[in-house]
């Protein structure tokens, strides 16, 4: 067990970062399996892809929320907590723009910023298992 989660202060917004890590990343994992119908022409997926969306970008927040969480109990310092939040946030705010794109946009660039999305989100979740 790492030292963070056996903080009493960060042990409780560690996990819940965590989790919503873990929630976050099925939801994104959900858009790129609906997409994978869109592509092969099955419209049945677009309402599941659609609402889909909003699962990501509430779980998001809540990932974002976690990660401010576990920054403050931490101390509001540097390293992985303060990194863990900016990323989390990169995350939240980028959620939006690529679904904008998915709606008014370009798929050329949809696309593409649905695997940042991915990176970033798996990217955060390396973070939150790094502890501190």
């Amino acid at each position: 067990m790492d030292r963070a989660t056996t903080n009493p202060a960060t042990a409780g917004p560690l996990r819940l970062l965590r989790a919503a890590v873990l929630l976050h990343l099925a939801a994104i994992l959900w858009e790129g399996a609906t997409a994978g119908q869109l592509v092969t022409l099955n419209m049945d997926a677009l309402p599941l892809h659609y609402y889909g969306a909003f699962g990501v970008h509430a779980l998001a927040g809540s990932q974002a929320l976690a990660a401010a969480l576990y920054w403050q109990r931490s101390g509001r310092g540097g390293g992985i907590p303060r990194t863990v939040l900016l990323v989390s946030l990169a995350a939240f705010a980028l959620g939006f723009a690529q679904a904008a794109l998915g709606t008014y946009g370009p798929l050329q660039a949809h696309v593409p910023l649905a695997l940042v999305l991915t990176g970033i989100a798996a990217w955060s979740a390396v973070l939150a298992w790094r502890g501190r």
